[in-house]
């Protein structure tokens, strides 16, 4: 008995296999010829963290409190926190960085962040021949989050 029964279960997947093969050969391809056509982003998908802007003063949101380089993995991102003349901290960064080419888009950063500071971007088209060209400063991370459907994606949840 058992043997029928092996039997009978080898050509029942066989034939559900083939049928399944098939079935996905006669459903239209849902490949695009990339550049002549383009596919939109779902929102909130996730490709680059940007620098938030606040759209009423225009400064970043960004405290340089540095959670978001401590929280890196791959430490990608550098933050140098602003000095004044007296050697004493700016609440702002002089210099923010983020080395893309290491970059795992794991969205660590901007779970760590508590000033609503990072946001991942939709930016696709970001490749270049040059991997010196992947380093963003913050003026063009903010410019990036300008031009860009940004979206807060914390604790798994769209914010």
């Amino acid at each position: 008995m058992a043997l029928l029964e092996r039997l009978w279960n080898t050509g029942k997947s066989m034939v559900v296999g083939h049928a399944i093969t098939i079935r996905e050969m006669v459903k239209k391809p849902i490949t695009v010829c990339y550049p002549e056509e383009r596919v939109t982003p779902e929102r909130g998908s996730r490709s680059v963290p940007v620098l938030k802007v606040n759209e009423a003063s225009g400064l970043l949101n960004c405290v340089s409190c540095g959670l978001c380089e401590r929280s890196c993995p791959p430490s990608c991102i550098e933050i140098v926190q602003a000095v004044d003349a007296n050697g004493k901290k700016k609440p702002w960064p002089e210099t923010f960085e983020l080395d893309l080419s290491h970059c795992m888009v794991c969205n660590l950063c901007v779970e760590a962040c508590p000033f609503d500071a990072l946001e991942m971007a939709d930016v696709l088209e970001l490749s270049t021949y040059q991997v010196q060209d992947l380093v963003f400063n913050k003026e063009q991370l903010a410019e990036l989050w300008k031009t860009s459907r940004a979206l807060r994606v914390a604790g798994g949840e769209r914010i």
